[in-house]
């Protein structure tokens, strides 16, 4: 292994399933001129792209509908999956919106941001203010969203189990408070219109259709995309290791199918890496990256069936500490002595 400072070792060597990792410093800086070069026109914004939010919501209206007119407990449990699916998706794209990736116009990005956020009650402006301090702090004392931070309190392994039942249900108040106590003067007033406008609209709904309608094609189906972010989450930043972007999260590349569902969102190394570039440039950045992710030892995961074999292995067997990183076979092929 090449000569480093002790600190940098230390945190290289917190490598689960793997003793004496071969890695190397890696750093977006030190990219070769021609990979930032590529890399810049992927920032590129076009919003044509942005018509995959209209078939988010053709795919929940269809699912409900199909759900409305078939008597069946099949159609109905397919149907509320899709339909969360769909919430999950379009809640992606408030995501988009709050990095100003959807629109060239900031205003316009604002006024989606907000209609896509409202099924998931989040205000786009509230979760701006958070979302941009977890992108400049990540994995340390300062990043709000750092999952481990509940370590301090619980036992760590505890915790990524009580995440895959209740995170979203504490994220989604922990986005309102937070984002409120954490933004300036003019964003509180965005956030305070946005949350008023939320309300408003669940309540002219609440006012329209009955309540039973109201849980069947949107509270169930939230509940749905609620668990999806909450496994989505976990093998987003759960198992990582700070002090380096290339190991702070992870991608699970997975299949067409998954992608479409999360909107290139499971590229998550690659977004935070360079959140400049809209989710659909996402899997070229990926391309581009793999020396730099075998130097780095980055975890890089081929499918979620994947990454939860090896999560569930590992905190029901083995003590689990904070700070350290939980990477796929074959990338222990590549860094291990």
């Amino acid at each position: 292994m090449e000569h480093q400072s002790r600190d940098s070792l230390a945190t290289q060597s917190n490598i689960y399933f793997c003793e004496q990792p071969r890695v190397t410093e890696t750093d977006r800086l030190g990219l070769p001129k021609w990979k930032k070069e590529a890399i810049r026109r992927l920032q590129t914004i076009d919003e044509r792209r942005n018509m995959r939010l209209l078939a988010m919501i053709a795919m929940w209206i269809f699912s409900g509908v199909a759900v409305a007119i078939a008597d069946s407990p099949i159609v109905s449990v397919l149907g509320c999956f899709t339909m969360g699916v769909a919430i999950m998706g379009i809640s992606v794209f408030m995501h988009e919106a709050s990095h100003h990736l959807m629109f060239k116009n900031h205003p316009l990005n604002w006024m989606v941001g907000f209609l896509c956020g409202a099924p998931a009650l989040i205000s786009v402006s509230a979760y701006r203010s958070v979302h941009m301090l977890h992108h400049a702090h990540e994995r340390t004392e300062k990043d709000p969203d750092d999952i481990e931070a509940p370590a301090k309190t619980i036992p760590l392994v505890l915790f990524y189990y009580l995440f895959l039942i209740v995170g979203t249900y504490l994220y989604i108040p922990h986005v309102a408070v937070n984002g409120f106590r954490l933004a300036n003067s003019v964003r509180r007033k965005s956030i305070l219109v946005e949350y008023l406008g939320i309300g408003a609209l669940l309540a002219l709904v609440l006012a329209a259709i009955p309540v039973e309608l109201v849980l069947k094609f949107w509270l169930v189906p939230l509940v749905v995309a609620s668990q999806l972010t909450n496994f989505r989450g976990i093998a987003e930043h759960g198992l990582t290791t700070g002090g380096n972007p290339f190991t702070a999260t992870r991608s699970v590349l997975s299949n067409k199918c998954v992608s479409f569902m999360m909107c290139n969102l499971n590229y998550h190394l690659e977004h935070h890496l360079f959140p400049g570039v809209p989710w659909y440039n996402l899997p070229g950045v990926q391309a581009l990256l793999q020396e730099e992710y075998r130097k780095a030892g980055s975890s890089v995961y081929h499918s979620y069936s994947e990454f939860y074999l090896d999560f569930f292995r590992l905190t029901w067997k083995r003590k689990i500490v904070p700070n350290a990183r939980m990477i796929p076979s074959h990338v222990l092929n590549e860094v291990c002595a």
